[in-house]
């Protein structure tokens, strides 16, 4: 599309993924050969013959070759280098169209506690004040992988079919940064291109229209149909009461059971608004009463909080709270007043108001309660985000409590009526349902993630976290089922928060199961509820990101950066909101190997965002120091980013933490690193998206020529400056048999292009095995990424699971569990390394799952 559109000796957005660069050859003492760009000598290649090891007599490909010593020699004699040239044939599919009902995107491991740091490692640079507020591919296959990326979905060229479909064009961006000074790879000419296309981009089916309405085939659905008519409707909206909130009485705020459904009727239109990705006109429509009127109060808290988890600036994370702050005190005057001395002794010992109470409520009283709750819990998430101490952690901790405790009474008092009237009790309306499905189901979702000796701990204060329940009592929002291709919930009966309850259930499935082995995840049930709202909101910028996030979950990376850019171009007003597009583009660019393309997402995000300066600079970094383009800026990026760090909660931001230490030891290095690239690809998470293809000519070319290089050293003393050289060798056999892994095992809901293995799968399993094996013995000589020990024990776990050998993948869950008996050298202090966190819940996770099977 658009966004990748080059210009001049770089076309068509094909010269990271086609480009063929000579690099000077180097010592076997030097290494600084270990980036793609320098891995792309012809005398890198070495044959599986000329190797001092035994190779495999199955039939071997340039890529299969046994790059692993002796078990009795920890280094092998240096082989000779050949000129080996690069064949394989094209990937089957490569341009895969979307399939009707099947294929139609926050960092989270950025947000995992690491509370320690690598005794080993330097002192880690003051932080900042907290926020107060706050190798070349086959050509043919990269010829086809890289022309369905830029073109549209009729074969031409991106760049014109946007200028053919987009009609109103925003005032162009400068691609320039603060100081005037270009920040791009590009010319100057070519950046403008570049930011031209990108603010035009537009999806091949939006009409020019203001509304931003999509053309379809075929008559409309009853739930599109009712969405149209309700957007269209005109309503008569209620006006401020303009009366400060502080001096707000009951008699200001006081609502009629019929009030309430005049209310929600009115923020339906607002909810299918902003659905739509009509975001000033939701917004305009909750503001015309929100300092007087409950659901106008909540709709616009909601908004407000969005768009300040969109752009992380204090002053809207300020605002957001406010907002929420004024819901509540309006639900305040309107819940049930409780003046029995049991009741406050219970509602101070439980933290909620019992069964019964709820059960003497009037309805507006309960509709109260569940806003009370809802902004409770939306107001301490904002409040941890915004405040950045310990204290304020707490504080807002108690209110989440509070809320959870709520929520929880709530849907005992629904259970509970159901049961007595047998059935689906009529009484309860369905936006009152659907908000108690929301509450519950989120909290146990995000709760069921933790790893089970801190859930333990949450248990004593009455938090529970049971998946299974959070995903049906989500289900029941729509009354979905599983594997069924509509919702069981008519349209005309919903609750108002039953769009929510999809957004969540499709996050979990495509998203959350990406960053983490969590089970339950059912792709095809998650296309199913996609291809419901997408039919429903064609335009609407979530459900685009969903689609996205479905293809490149597929690793139908095409496709996939189809639908992100089709989100972006869906609206102009929360520019924000684009950026968890431009952060998915860039995962599919790292996962493609397109060092270029990424860039230019990092880039935008860097300029635009302020989720993760840190993250935005090394991606940057890294991205222009693997394509060898710019080296010199790749290091003035490089030298920033540990300057960059931010806190949350008091605590730095692990990931953070992960790339400032990579950055130190890049400029300690002499600007080296080791396929920095590949690693940031699987710390993100984005790895396992690559296609077999990608995975087998780009990635796995890569490392296996690093690996080939390091074999020729001698004497690791001799190598960087002494102390590097078992470090770069573990990192490089790690990402082996990842690699090797995913190229043996795809995921069961992954379209693997080629359909079959370019490696026979018991090849792959031995030589993974052997790559996580030698990581492992050469644990104890790390100096300095202790980390590497731990995924690789991660790593073999999910690695014996995919052979069937559940005994062995347990253990070594289980010893990352632990932390004990990890091959690492007793001489270091006893700190958490770097990223521990994560493998800690990754190895959760995938016990979780060993014992949801029954292994």
């Amino acid at each position: 599309m658009g966004l990748f559109k080059r210009s001049g000796s770089v076309s068509s957005g094909t010269s990271s993924l086609n480009s063929n660069k000579a690099s000077e050859s180097s010592s076997a003492t030097s290494a600084s050969l270990l980036s793609k760009s320098s891995t792309k000598s012809s005398t890198a290649k070495v044959k599986p013959s000329e190797l001092p090891f035994a190779a495999s007599t199955s039939p071997i490909t340039p890529n299969s070759r046994i790059l692993s010593p002796p078990a009795g020699d920890a280094l092998a004699r240096s082989p000779s280098a050949s000129t080996q040239s690069k064949t394989s044939s094209p990937p089957e599919s490569v341009n895969s169209s979307v399939a009707a009902g099947s294929s139609v995107a926050s960092p989270a491991g950025a947000m995992e506690e690491d509370s320690g740091e690598e005794s080993d490692e330097e002192e880690e640079a003051t932080a900042p004040a907290p926020r107060n507020g706050s190798n070349g591919v086959n050509g043919a296959a990269a010829a086809l992988a890289v022309t369905s990326i830029t073109t549209s979905g009729h074969g031409t060229p991106s760049s014109t079919a946007n200028a053919s479909q987009n009609g109103s064009t925003p005032a162009k961006s400068s691609p320039k940064n603060l100081n005037g000074s270009s920040d791009s790879p590009l010319s100057s000419s070519e950046e403008d291109e570049f930011v031209e296309a990108r603010d035009g981009n537009a999806t091949d089916s939006a009409e020019s229209s203001g509304a931003g309405t999509t053309r379809r085939k075929g008559p409309l659905s009853r739930a599109a149909e009712i969405a149209r008519d309700t957007m269209a409707r005109d309503v008569k909206t209620r006006g401020k009461l303009g009366k400060p909130l502080a001096s707000l009485s009951y008699e200001d705020v006081a609502l009629s059971d019929e009030d309430v459904k005049e209310d929600i009727t009115v923020i339906w239109k607002a909810m299918h608004l902003f659905m739509s990705s009509r975001m000033i006109e939701a917004e305009d429509i909750c503001l015309s009463a929100c300092d007087h009127r409950l659901y106008y109060s909540v709709g616009f808290a909601l908004i407000q909080s969005i768009k300040s988890l969109a752009t992380f600036e204090p002053e809207d994370l300020e605002a957001a709270i406010q907002c929420c702050r004024d819901s509540i005190l309006i639900a305040q005057l309107l819940r049930k007043k409780d003046h029995g001395i049991f009741e406050n002794v219970g509602r101070i010992a439980k933290g909620s108001t019992s069964v019964n109470s709820i059960k003497s409520m009037t309805k507006v009283q309960r509709h109260a309660e569940l806003v009370y709750s809802e902004c409770t819990l939306l107001k301490a998430v904002l409040g941890i985000i915004y405040s950045g101490d310990f204290v304020a952690f707490l504080k807002e901790a108690l209110n989440m409590r509070n809320a959870y405790a709520i929520y929880r009474t709530l849907a005992a008092y629904v259970e509970a009526a159901d049961t007595s009237y047998g059935g689906e009790d009529p009484s309860i309306d369905q936006d009152f349902r659907s908000g108690v499905f929301l509450g519950n189901g989120l909290i146990s979702l995000i709760l069921s993630l933790l790893p089970s000796a801190v859930l333990k701990i949450m248990t004593v204060f009455g938090f529970t976290g049971d998946r299974e329940y959070a995903l049906a009592t989500l289900m029941k929002g729509g009354r979905w089922k599983p594997r069924e291709a509509e919702p069981g919930m008519p349209p005309e009966e919903e609750g108002i928060r039953r769009p929510i309850c999809d957004m969540v259930l499709l996050m979990h499935h495509l998203v959350i199961a990406n960053y983490l082995p969590v089970g339950g995840v059912d792709v095809p049930t998650a296309a199913h509820i996609l291809k419901y709202n997408l039919d429903r909101y064609p335009n609407g910028i979530f459900f685009l990101y969903f689609a996205g996030r479905l293809n490149s979950t597929e690793t139908q990376l095409e496709a996939a950066t189809k639908s992100f850019h089709q989100a972006i171009a869906a609206q102009r007003e929360y520019i924000q909101l684009g950026h968890i597009c431009y952060w998915d583009l860039g995962l599919v660019s790292l996962a493609m190997g397109d060092y270029v393309k990424g860039y230019e997402c990092y880039n935008i995000l860097d300029k635009e965002s302020n989720w993760s300066k840190a993250i935005y600079a090394y991606a940057k970094a890294t991205t222009l120091y693997e394509e060898g383009t710019d080296i010199e800026k790749a290091n003035d990026i490089m030298k920033t980013v540990p300057d960059l760090m931010q806190r949350i909660a008091g605590k730095s931001i692990p990931l953070e933490k992960f790339v400032a230490r990579r950055a130190r030891k890049f400029i300690a290095q002499g600007n080296r690193l080791t396929l920095p690239g590949i690693e940031l690809a699987y710390v993100l998470n984005c790895l396992g998206l690559s296609p077999r293809f990608i995975l087998f000519d780009e990635h796995l070319d890569q490392v296996s020529t690093v690996l080939a290089e390091l074999h020729q050293i001698k004497e690791p003393s001799t190598y960087g400056k002494g102390d590097e050289f078992w470090d770069d060798y573990c990192l490089a056999h790690l990402l082996r048999g990842i690699i090797l892994h995913f190229i043996a095992h795809p995921e069961p809901h992954v379209k693997p292009r080629p359909a079959e293995s370019p490696i026979p799968v018991k090849e792959a399993d031995e030589q993974a095995l052997i790559s996580f094996n030698n990581v492992l013995k050469h644990g104890r000589d790390i100096q300095h990424d202790h980390h590497l020990v731990w995924f690789a024990h991660y790593e073999l776990g999910r690695l014996y699971g995919s052979m069937g050998e559940y005994t062995k993948a347990r253990q070594h869950y289980e010893m990352v569990m632990s932390g004990k008996g990890l091959e690492i050298s007793h001489k270091k202090g006893k700190g958490k390394v770097s990223l521990q966190n994560m493998a800690v819940l990754r190895s959760n996770s995938a016990l979780t799952i060993l014992k949801e099977d029954g292994h």
